[in-house]
């Protein structure tokens, strides 16, 4: 019995912090829009679908890209046995073991290619094997993003978007503004949130789209000074938000398609402040709970000396534009960026021999 009670207690302490990390991929082309060869630029046409998904001949007009700042509020990161998602029903964290756990939240902010350490010290783990992953962040999730556009005819004349209140340009930046993965604004009128989804937040919620108030995104010619952190709130994740009641869970799917990343699904849902129980409104849902299942789980053993979570974010953010014609002539406006999902990879590091050498990160 001694035995058998030393084996479920024992824990192992990993030498290497905890890092986030972003990652490339070779299919990140595939899932974005057409680009300049050195990748600097997208191109452009002047009507109201400017952009071509690549690889398709497919008019949008929104792109994917990386961001080249994603800052988000974590408020917990578990390694589980046993699946926690239980679609409309309160997760289920007993099989959990937490790797991060604050109430209030710790603001990161990742960056491509950049390392930022989420744990100060080591980290402790039981031993195990876990196919699955949750990763708890506050819903409104923070972009800072500049992007230069070019013509498609030629691939080097500079393009010209509109922003917000003036100016014009190749360029397009993000500025500090509100809005919502449904576009949907507190006033109360149609499928709108109601008007204390404002208060609720601590938000005022805006409206994005043509013209020099509903264009969110600056625009110009020039290195933005005044660049800063759009903010988009994840507000509901219901498949069709004006047909459907609002909710608070969307089931696991391959988002290979999205993220270029593959054996890794993904589940989410929408959770009330408590960081336990499910959203049932708009007003109550602050937290976003990402789901990771794992076709390959995360093995920790006694030989385990090194862990790391890598963020793929090349496709979470989403450049949306607008067009309009006055009198005639046709304009392209900054619209909004908008959050798309980022994934998680997790690797681990064992040791390979009593001299203290280690295998290659896996």
């Amino acid at each position: 019995m001694k035995n058998k009670i030393s084996f479920f207690i024992t824990v192992i302490t990993l030498s290497v912090i905890f890092n986030l990390l972003t990652q490339s991929s070779s299919e990140a082309a595939a899932t974005g829009c057409v680009k300049t060869d050195d990748g600097t630029a997208i191109k452009v046409t002047a009507q109201a679908n400017m952009f071509v998904l690549a690889g398709t001949s497919t008019d949008v007009d929104q792109c994917s890209q990386e961001p080249d700042e994603y800052k988000v509020k974590f408020y917990k990161v578990a390694l589980c046995t046993a699946d926690p998602y239980k679609g409309a029903a309160d997760p289920d964290f007993s099989s959990c073991s937490d790797i991060f756990n604050n109430t209030d939240g710790v603001d990161k902010i990742i960056k491509p290619n950049t390392e930022t350490n989420l744990l100060e010290g080591d980290l402790v783990l039981p031993r195990g094997t876990y196919p699955y992953l949750v990763v708890m962040v506050n819903n409104h999730l923070n972009i800072k993003h500049k992007q230069k556009y070019v013509l498609a005819s030629d691939g080097t004349t500079d393009a010209t978007f509109f922003g917000n209140s003036s100016g014009s340009g190749t360029y397009c930046w993000t500025i500090p503004a509100v809005t919502t993965y449904t576009n949907y604004i507190a006033d109360g009128n149609g499928n709108n949130w109601p008007t204390s989804y404002n208060s609720a937040h601590g938000v005022t919620l805006l409206e994005s789209g043509a013209g020099t108030t509903n264009a969110r995104l600056k625009c110009g010619d020039v290195n933005a000074a005044n660049m800063d952190f759009a903010t988009e709130i994840i507000d509901d994740l219901a498949n069709d938000p004006d047909i459907e009641d609002f909710q608070a869970k969307f089931d696991y799917y391959d988002a290979e398609t999205e993220t270029g990343v593959t054996g890794i699904e993904i589940a989410q849902n929408l959770l009330q402040d408590n960081n336990v129980t499910l959203a049932t409104t708009g007003d109550n849902a602050k937290r976003l709970l990402s789901h990771f299942k794992y076709t390959s789980p995360v093995v920790i053993s006694g030989n385990t000396v090194g862990f790391k979570m890598r963020f793929s974010t090349y496709s979470a953010v989403s450049i949306d534009m607008s067009s309009q014609t006055v009198e005639e002539v046709f304009s392209m406006w900054g619209a909004k960026v908008g959050a798309d999902p980022f994934m998680v990879q997790v690797q681990t590091k064992e040791r390979r021999s009593r001299r203290g050498r280690t295998g290659d990160w896996r």
